[in-house]
């Protein structure tokens, strides 16, 4: 009864909003007055028994649950045992109305005013005679965008070319190989050239200004060069963030919060960019333990937002890593993605794009094998920006996408395929929330085992035949499941059970949609499977 009650005053404020509607308006305040004190004759009651022994007037729908397509549009099918005039409305914030005139079976197409938000329909039925019934037509949001409106995920380019190389031509090439975000140093010679050439191919621009944050907190009171850059780059459209140092120890907190403070003071508008420690690098933590390290960046420096760099991917045969991933990897993205949840903060996750074949053999040559394990598990973590590292060789020992002499590698063409797939579903990631994550088969340290409890209604069985992580989560009210192959060495079947339809979302971006009972799917080394349920 009290749902019918909430059912009747949702119906009251849609058709108040219609003045044509006003005799409408009168009888569903008396249907209302009516159901306060009575049932209302004709329909059940909250626990289904009809009131003075009147058969249930009930809806037949083709199809249990129905998608929207991208331009927000759903279309209903409906059959009734006589005729009656449908009404539509939405619920959860959608005001929608629909009369469908007096016939026992039609069609009705209703648009949805935010397609990107899933949401229920209330569908009711009133005879001529005055019977009614109420139904909830649950949907299924196939794709939230249409091609016109997918936000573009940010991939960010660390370290680019340096002043000299920078050309239009260079620029087109990153913005070709899926780079929207790329790093400027600003203490080479005359750097703004680089901003503008990015906002003519549509990047954003990371200015690196270190040297002047730095010679600031030496001198804060007569110091005046990083005003004059800040001011200088403030209002430029193509800035995004500016970056003051890399992997501190918790030591110079009060020195960057200093420097932070004094560049948001001169622009509140674009953030302050300051990228942690791993927790590998336990000597440069200045506390106990990764988690305490983290949380005083966030909580006593006050970071806009998080990031952290580490690349798990190590050279075949390492004997440290004879899997060729480093294993706490996976605690620190716990730690991160935990921590930034806990306080409101997005973070930023690495990935190497780079090789460094020298004696300490630290990164595997990038792979679109390994490119895909580390995106695609910052991503189930809720990484909210990509960072390669790098982009432009460093040293001499590395093997970079962009090399000191301006030649163009093959890491440059194992980036590009790999942005290219990666943008084609990133929209799924951009803004969400990573509800939790969990594993199946081996559980990593700071991990939990994948439980039937975790799993959502749409989906009542989920097993892996090896290690695997499995993600939740959210965007803009959608949910959805992913599951990465966590092997860069061998490909990994999943068998899955759905109870509902859902959509599976492969990495071209083709939407697949999966009938309710068994599915099996083959992921190769280090893939991704998205699964859309809600």
């Amino acid at each position: 009864m009290k749902r019918l009650t909430l059912l009747l005053s949702a119906l009251l404020l849609v058709f108040a909003c219609d003045k044509a509607d006003k005799a409408r308006v009168d009888e569903l305040q008396q249907s209302l007055d009516e159901l306060q004190h009575q049932a209302l004759p004709g329909v059940p009651d909250a626990d289904g028994i009809v009131p003075d022994g009147q058969s249930v007037f009930a809806f037949s729908f083709d199809r249990c649950r129905y998608g929207i397509d991208a331009g927000g549009s759903v279309t209903i099918n409906y059959t009734l045992p006589e005729a009656a005039t449908i009404y539509v409305t939405g619920k959860e914030g959608w005001g929608i109305t629909v009369p469908a005139g007096c016939a026992s079976h039609g069609q009705i197409v209703v648009t949805a005013p935010d397609p990107a938000s899933p949401a229920d329909f209330i569908v009711t039925a009133t005879t001529p005679d005055g019977r009614s019934t109420a139904a909830m037509l649950p949907l299924l949001v196939r794709d939230p965008y249409s091609e016109a409106t997918r936000p573009v995920f940010k991939a960010m380019g660390y370290r680019g070319p340096k002043n000299h190389m920078a050309t239009l031509e260079t620029f087109q090439k990153l913005a070709d190989a899926g780079i929207n975000i790329i790093t400027v140093e600003t203490d080479e010679g005359p750097f703004m050239h680089q901003l503008d050439l990015a906002e003519q191919v549509g990047m954003k621009c990371v200015p690196v200004v270190w040297p002047y944050a730095e010679a600031y907190d030496r001198d804060p009171e007569n110091y005046k060069g990083l005003d004059e850059i800040i001011n200088q780059l403030k209002d430029h459209p193509a800035t995004f963030a500016y970056h003051i140092y890399d992997e501190p120890s918790t030591v110079l907190i009060p020195s960057l919060k200093l420097r932070k403070e004094k560049i948001e003071s001169l622009d509140p508008i674009h953030p302050v960019y300051i990228n942690l420690n791993p927790e590998g690098s336990q000597e440069g933590l200045g506390t106990a333990t990764y988690y305490d390290y983290i949380e005083s960046f966030i909580r006593d420096c006050g970071v806009k937002f998080l990031s952290y760099d580490m690349y798990p991917c190590r050279p075949e045969g390492d004997p440290t890593y004879p899997d060729g991933i480093v294993c706490y990897w996976w605690k620190c993205n716990e730690i991160v993605s935990r921590l930034t949840k806990q306080y409101g903060i997005p973070w930023w996750g690495f990935a190497a794009s780079c090789w460094i074949d020298n004696e300490e053999h630290l990164f595997a040559k990038p792979t679109l094998e390994n490119l895909r394990l580390q995106v695609y598990t910052n991503l189930a973590f809720g990484a909210q920006v990509i960072q390669y590292f790098v982009i432009l060789q460093y040293g001499g020992t590395s093997y970079a996408p962009l090399l000191l002499d301006g030649t163009w590698t093959e890491a440059y063409d194992t980036l590009k395929d790999f942005n290219t797939e990666l943008h084609r579903r990133g929209w799924v990631f951009d803004g969400c929330e990573s509800d939790k994550v969990r594993h199946t088969n081996l559980i990593p340290y700071w991990s939990e085992l994948l439980r039937e409890a975790d799993l959502p209604p749409e989906i009542s069985g989920l097993v892996t035949d090896q290690d695997a992580l499995i993600g939740f989560i959210t965007n803009r009210g959608n949910k959805y499941l992913t599951v990465a192959n966590k092997s860069l060495k061998d490909k990994m079947s999943v068998d899955a059970v759905f109870t509902d339809m859902v959509y599976t979302i492969a990495r071209d971006g083709v939407f697949c949609e999966q009938q309710p009972g068994p599915a099996h799917f083959l992921l190769d080394e280090g893939d991704m499977l998205v699964i859309k349920y809600r």
